[in-house]
């Protein structure tokens, strides 16, 4: 069975790794959503580190909320979603969160990473005895993503550039800094990979594509993964320009850039050839 697919008590899935007082705060939680919230629910599922049962004691009780339709900025259910959860929260002690997603979400091409990782790790929490949903990431989701990391990217030359003209070198690093990262996972969902987040898209970009990246790159990784801090998680800690200075980044982020663009075409291709399955490596 998969992760989250063990026979258990609550549902009849596994949630030995949630207590009985956060287990009765996340069924409290779906009832209110489904009383207050103006959409219809059709899932909801348990999901991140506690389910995966990585989870410290103080971690969060993270709800995915999926409802059958939804605006497409997702207001104002979402953030009525993210209110009850707030007065859940308050009235129980567990710190609970959500999110909110549509049906239209868990569609071939509409996929972001983090929504099939999600769903790799859910519990299922409602209906009852409903069983779990698996989706793959496909092709057409990666390149989807990838456009939008792209253009992220394409921005953030332009905000590090301004910020250079303020004097402000540490905001032109931080965002010099991300702007790395997004490549790095970009890569990485070009071959199907989807897990890593912030340090680790760095770290394992590094160790499955090193033996592919000039060598000046690597100095350049590893200053990304290690901006986060010890535990790869720290977002707000000074930030320091790369090693050889920004312009040297820069030149590393135009090699990534390229080769992103270059391995986006190639799938791209690959996707529009006979025969050719629709789903990425996962």
């Amino acid at each position: 069975m998969r992760r989250g697919e063990r026979a258990g008590r609550d549902g009849g899935w596994d949630c030995r790794h949630f207590s009985p007082r956060e287990r009765a705060a996340a069924r409290e939680l779906v009832r209110r959503v489904r009383v207050g919230v103006p959409a219809e629910l059709a899932r909801a599922f348990l999901f991140g580190s506690k389910a995966r049962g990585e989870g410290r004691p103080d971690s969060d009780v993270d709800v995915l909320l999926v409802f059958r339709r939804l605006p497409p900025d997702r207001e104002p259910q979402a953030g009525i979603a993210e209110g009850i959860a707030e007065e859940v929260a308050a009235d129980t002690g567990v710190p609970v969160t959500v999110w909110s997603v549509a049906l239209v979400d868990l569609e071939h091409g509409n996929r972001t990473p983090m929504l099939v990782d999600a769903l790799d790790d859910g519990i299922p929490l409602w209906p009852p005895g409903a069983p779990p949903v698996r989706v793959a990431f496909t092709p057409d989701d990666a390149l989807r993503c990838v456009d939008a990391l792209l253009a992220r990217v394409q921005e953030g030359s332009e905000e590090a550039t301004e910020s250079l003209a303020r004097g402000d070198v540490e905001a032109a690093a931080r965002r010099m800094r991300d702007d790395v990262v997004r490549l790095c996972t970009a890569t990485l969902l070009l071959e199907g990979v989807t897990r890593p987040r912030r340090a680790q898209a760095a770290r394992v970009l590094e160790r499955r594509c090193g033996h592919r990246l000039p060598l000046r790159l690597r100095p350049l990784l590893r200053w990304a993964a290690e901006s986060y801090g010890p535990e790869g998680k720290d977002e707000e800690r000074p930030v320091a320009p790369p090693p050889g200075g920004l312009r040297e980044g820069s030149a590393g982020m135009g090699f990534l850039r390229r080769s992103v663009v270059r391995r986006a075409a190639a799938l791209e291709r690959s996707r529009a050839a006979p025969g050719t399955p629709g789903r990425a490596g996962r």
